[in-house]
């Protein structure tokens, strides 16, 4: 359903009651990434869904974003939703929102879980994210999608799901390629934050074959959070929410029966 926030539409989806955990998305997913999640979680708690602006169901508005532009779209819907307090699950880029989210407004965050968790982009990924939104904006979302794929899985899901793939495929192309290119600076330009600052819970889970956030980032995240625990999934590669959905669910329950 999309909602009034500020001064843009956004498409939020809320299910369950009990305690709220919200779900962010990544660059070039929507809310949908995290159905098998949301089935799950919502039997015991209220679970919030959105599109980041510029993707999914979300308006694109303005045309350059920002990371903190985020972290105060996400702050907007906990308020629209009338939520003071929420666990934060994030994929990807949503994990730099939902980490510099935590650093600003702490007193909102119960904890978060990390999928393919980001410190900050390197140097030469930086650099791959300007030119891929060059790209998208001259060419469209289909000058990429299959690159995407082709690094985004692992070996193992390449093999025996190719049906998967073409569903993430037709997601790809379904961005708004203005979106998404905005998505792309805005990811280009971010920063890590001092995880020090960062005393609640944190679960991070990542694929033992991701390529975008690789297992040493993860590493390091869980060496730099004062209070984490690190899940590695085998055979899996960026997109674990939808690669090893199963294994996902069973870490995030069990966290949330042990914080």
């Amino acid at each position: 359903m999309k909602k009034q926030i500020r001064d843009f539409q956004v498409n939020v989806e809320a299910r369950g009651s009990g305690e709220a955990v919200v779900f962010v998305h990544g660059l070039g997913g929507d809310l949908n990434i995290w159905h098998s999640q949301v089935n799950v979680c919502s039997r015991s708690m209220r679970t919030i869904t959105y599109d980041l602006r510029g993707a999914g169901k979300t308006d694109v508005h303005p045309p350059e974003y920002s990371i903190d532009l985020l972290v105060e779209d996400l702050k907007s819907v906990l308020d629209n939703e009338s939520i003071e307090s929420a666990h934060l699950v994030a994929h990807s880029m949503g994990t730099l929102i939902v980490e510099h989210f935590a650093v600003r407004y702490p007193e909102a965050v119960k904890s978060l879980t990390l999928v393919g968790g980001f410190t900050e982009p390197p140097e030469g990924a930086r650099k791959a994210l300007g030119d891929r939104s060059t790209v998208v904006r001259e060419k469209g979302m289909e000058a990429v999608a299959d690159a995407i794929l082709e690094g985004g899985f692992s070996s193992y899901t390449k093999h025996s799901n190719q049906a998967m793939l073409g569903m993430v495929r037709s997601l790809l192309l379904s961005n708004d390629p203005e979106g998404y290119a905005a998505l792309c600076r805005a990811l280009a330009d971010a920063r890590s934050i001092k995880h020090q600052e960062v005393s609640v819970p944190v679960l991070l889970i990542v694929g033992d074959e991701d390529k975008t956030t690789p297992l040493a980032m993860s590493k390091a995240l869980y060496k730099n959070f004062p209070n984490a625990e690190l899940v590695v999934l085998p055979n899996c590669g960026h997109w674990a929410t939808l690669e090893s959905a199963d294994e996902v669910n069973r870490a995030l329950l069990k966290f949330y029966h042990t914080i």
